[in-house]
């Protein structure tokens, strides 16, 4: 008897264990910018999940609140928590966007003159 009980459980934790959610890793992470601090020309912005800085990766500056009509900028130093970049000349006052993959960030707006 106590050998049919010790087999059942084991059945039962066998079926609990194989209903059990698995983990996954998402890949729909956006991007956030928390902050944008401009030095002397040096632009450095802070936030989470902004990758390495790979191919398919920009900063946009300058631009509209939605995004568009801004001005790509030559990145520096790329890391997931931290960019820096020199500010163009001649820039408008704008928003900054950081997009990694083709994932834009919330927007943050900087007068990078």
């Amino acid at each position: 008897m106590k050998r049919f009980v010790l087999v059942l459980t084991g059945l039962a934790a066998l079926l609990l264990a194989a209903c059990a959610p698995s983990a996954q890793v998402a890949t729909n992470v956006v991007p956030t910018l928390i902050s944008v601090n401009a030095n002397g020309g040096e632009v450095v912005l802070q936030g989470r999940w902004f990758g390495g800085g790979h191919e398919g990766s920009h900063v946009v500056v300058a631009a509209n609140v939605d995004g568009e009509d801004g001005t790509v900028v030559n990145v520096t130093s790329w890391s997931p928590t931290r960019i820096v970049f020199q500010a163009p000349d001649g820039l408008a006052a704008g928003f900054v966007f950081v997009v990694v993959d083709g994932i834009a960030s919330n927007g943050l707006p900087a007068d990078l003159n």
